[in-house]
């Protein structure tokens, strides 16, 4: 038996076998994209749940940081209190420089140290003996009132403290002269010579006898030579500066309220400074001073400074020290 297929069906034929294995080529082609994808999106799943995995082990790390951070404030408040403690030493040393001893005391080693390099090797202490003062050794028992001269030859009116030195038995008086404090320091002979020349004095005056018109022959019309140890210094406990004048005695016309009245007065002549055990910077002798005296002032003073009332403080100086 023989069968016959028509051109048409063998075409339709292969026509459908073709649409049949395309249909399944996309339905393959369909299934492995989606497959593809599939796996697309369960890597980008991983990917991003391993993001999430960072970040969180980001946000853990800086969890810890800032729990970290969060113990700087104690070690700044640790910095602050080191730091309070070097402003109170800085304000303790700033208070210390009030004293120049303890200031020089409290410096720092380094501070020593350049401070030990600007002493030369030439020279000594240049402050040596300056804070020794001879006051310490004298005995100061009364005070008198006075005027010393001023620039433009008026007067002032002072207060001079009275001592003596039991040591060479000289009777003193201090008193403030133009920035300075001054002793003079007489022996029993140069006080007999004030206090003659003190009793002329009076009789000139009971006699109106005094020269009005030439004072520098009146200001030592009565003693010209008179000689005294004359210290001085810028406060009371430095006056260590010293040397030996001559001092005058006489009187001088000085003009009080409205009229000219004429004072008992001693001028001591400046000096050379013969002291050798203060250093080098100091003045190198003593300027002219003028001491005035009303008539009671000048019988005060020599009630204080004469012979007996010397002795007595002296005799009183060594009960004291016989007792001690």
């Amino acid at each position: 038996m023989k069968i016959t297929i028509s051109k048409k069906v063998l075409l339709a034929s292969a026509t459908l076998l073709f649409a049949t294995n395309f249909f399944f080529a996309q339905e393959n082609s369909v299934n492995e994209n989606s497959i593809q994808e599939t796996q697309e999106i369960s890597e980008n799943e991983n990917l991003t749940q391993d993001k999430q995995e960072i970040s969180e082990s980001e946000n853990s790390t800086q969890d810890k940081q800032n729990k970290t951070v969060i113990t700087v404030p104690k070690n700044k408040n640790n910095k602050t209190a080191a730091s309070n403690e070097t402003d109170e030493y800085e304000e303790a040393t700033t208070a210390a420089t009030n004293d120049a001893d303890e200031y020089t005391e409290a410096l720092p080693q380094k501070e020593k140290k350049s401070t030990a390099k600007k002493t030369t090797k030439k020279s000594a202490n240049p402050f040596e003996g300056m804070f020794s003062s001879k006051q310490s050794y004298y005995k100061f028992y009364g005070e008198t009132p006075l005027f010393t001269g001023t620039i433009g030859f008026g007067i002032k009116p002072r207060t001079a403290q009275v001592f003596i030195d039991p040591k060479t038995k000289k009777v003193g008086i201090q008193t403030y002269y133009q920035s300075a404090f001054f002793d003079f320091m007489f022996d029993e002979e140069n006080v007999a010579l004030i206090s003659d020349g003190f009793q002329q004095y009076l009789q000139d005056f009971n006699n109106h006898a005094l020269i009005k018109d030439k004072a520098m022959k009146t200001r030592k019309i009565y003693t010209a030579k008179g000689k005294c140890r004359t210290e001085w210094g810028t406060i009371k406990s430095m006056i260590n500066n010293y040397g030996d004048s001559v001092f005058h005695v006489g009187y001088e016309f000085k003009k009080n309220s409205d009229r000219s009245l004429p004072y008992f007065c001693i001028i001591v002549k400046g000096c050379k400074n013969i002291a050798t055990d203060i250093g080098t910077n100091v003045s190198k002798q003593s300027v002219e001073v003028q001491l005035y005296f009303t008539k009671a002032q000048a019988q005060q003073l020599l009630e204080l400074i004469g012979r007996e009332r010397v002795k007595q403080e002296l005799d009183a100086e060594i009960i004291q020290v016989d007792e001690y």
